[in-house]
């Protein structure tokens, strides 16, 4: 049984920011899993992927976030991206929060 997080995780917060989507992880998700599995001769029992959102209340757990989570946006600093960030803090003072998607997927597998 695994449960990953997928490629697509997050990328509305690159979107947002201007920045560019990391390609090295785009490649994961249910299907291609799935199909790594399958080549290795192993049974899928259960698989379902999700997008859930995560919600940011406030600038500060956003740039906390972007920090703790380096791959998200690479070399990131909020001096480089301080003219979205200030429209990113404006829209979460208008809103309350600013939701992204996230992107897990769930396996459940035996060898044959």
């Amino acid at each position: 049984m695994t449960q990953q997080v997928g490629g697509e995780d997050c990328n509305d917060l690159n979107e947002i920011l201007q920045a560019p989507i990391n390609p090295e992880y785009t490649h994961w998700n249910l299907d291609f899993a799935s199909s790594e599995l399958e080549i290795a001769e192993v049974e899928i029992l259960f698989k379902q992927e999700y997008f859930p959102k995560q919600r940011f209340f406030d600038i500060g757990a956003l740039l906390y976030y972007l920090k703790a989570i380096p791959w998200q946006i690479p070399n990131f600093s909020p001096k480089s991206y301080e003219k979205e960030l200030t429209h990113t803090h404006a829209y979460i003072q208008k809103n309350g929060y600013l939701d992204v998607r996230q992107h897990r997927f769930m396996i459940v597998a035996r060898m044959k």
